[in-house]
C-alpha cells in the first residue's frame, strides 16, 4: 500500500483538529483528579417529557388537594355504596310487591316459566341441592319437609334473603327479581317428588295446593 499523500495527511490532520476543537468546547471546566466533565445534555424531547411531568404534577396536586375539585376512586366506589345502599329497600319492595302466594302458584303453573327457573337452577343452585334437587350442602328439595317456614311465599323469602350462617346466599343481591320468581317457581315444582337423597331436615309440610 502507497503511503498517502501530502494532501490528504493535512485534510486528515485538520479534521482531527477540528474534532479536537469540538470536544474541548463540549467539556466542562472543573475537573477531580485530572479527569473532565464531558458536557453531554439530554435529548430535547426528553426534556420536554421531564417539564411536562412536573407541570402535570402540579396541576394534578391543585386540582385534587387545594380546590378539592376533583374525586378519587375510593370517594366514588363509597358515592355509589351509598347510592346502592339507599335504593336496596326500594328494590326489595318492588320485588316483594309482585310475589303473592297465589301469584307464585300461578307461576309454577306456567311450563314457559318453570323451563326458565330449571336453567337457572342448574347454573347456580345445583352445587348445593343436586341437579335434582335431592340435595347435598343444602336440604332435599323433593320431600315433604321445609327448613324455614312452610308456604310459597316462605320458600320465595329464603331464596331472595339466603340463610345467615350458611351456604344460601341472598340471590336478591346476584340475580333479578324475574330470576328468582322463576327458580322458585321451578323449586315448587320439586315437592312431593320424594327423591332419595339428603335425609330430611325441618318440619313435615303438606304439598302446595293448586292455585285457581
Amino acid at each position: 500500500m502507497s503511503p498517502p499523500s501530502e494532501a490528504a495527511a493535512l485534510a486528515l490532520e485538520a479534521v482531527l483538529t477540528e474534532t479536537t476543537q469540538v470536544s474541548n468546547v463540549r467539556l466542562l471546566d472543573h475537573d477531580y483528579d485530572g479527569i473532565r466533565e464531558y458536557d453531554n445534555p439530554l435529548p430535547g424531547w426528553w426534556s420536554m417529557m421531564f417539564c411536562a411531568s412536573i407541570v402535570f404534577a402540579v396541576c394534578y396536586g391543585f386540582y385534587y388537594h387545594v380546590v378539592d375539585w376533583g374525586r378519587f376512586p375510593a370517594e366514588d366506589y363509597r358515592a355509589a355504596l351509598a347510592e346502592y345502599d339507599e335504593g336496596k329497600g326500594d328494590r326489595e319492595r318492588a320485588s316483594v310487591a309482585n310475589a303473592t302466594e297465589e301469584s307464585l302458584g300461578h307461576q309454577a303453573a306456567d311450563p314457559q316459566v318453570v323451563t326458565r327457573g330449571a336453567a337457572i337452577f342448574a347454573s347456580k343452585c345445583v352445587s348445593c341441592h343436586q341437579p335434582d334437587g335431592s340435595g347435598l350442602i343444602g336440604p332435599n328439595l323433593t320431600d315433604q319437609f321445609q327448613l324455614h317456614g312452610e308456604t310459597r311465599m316462605d320458600i320465595f323469602g329464603t331464596v331472595r334473603r339466603g340463610v345467615p350462617g350458611t351456604a344460601m346466599l341472598a340471590w336478591s343481591e346476584l340475580m333479578a327479581p324475574t330470576d328468582i320468581t322463576n327458580v322458585v317457581a321451578f323449586v315448587l315444582t320439586l315437592r312431593g317428588k320424594n327423591l332419595p337423597g339428603k335425609l330430611r331436615e325441618g318440619l313435615r309440610v303438606e304439598a302446595f295446593k293448586p292455585v285457581l
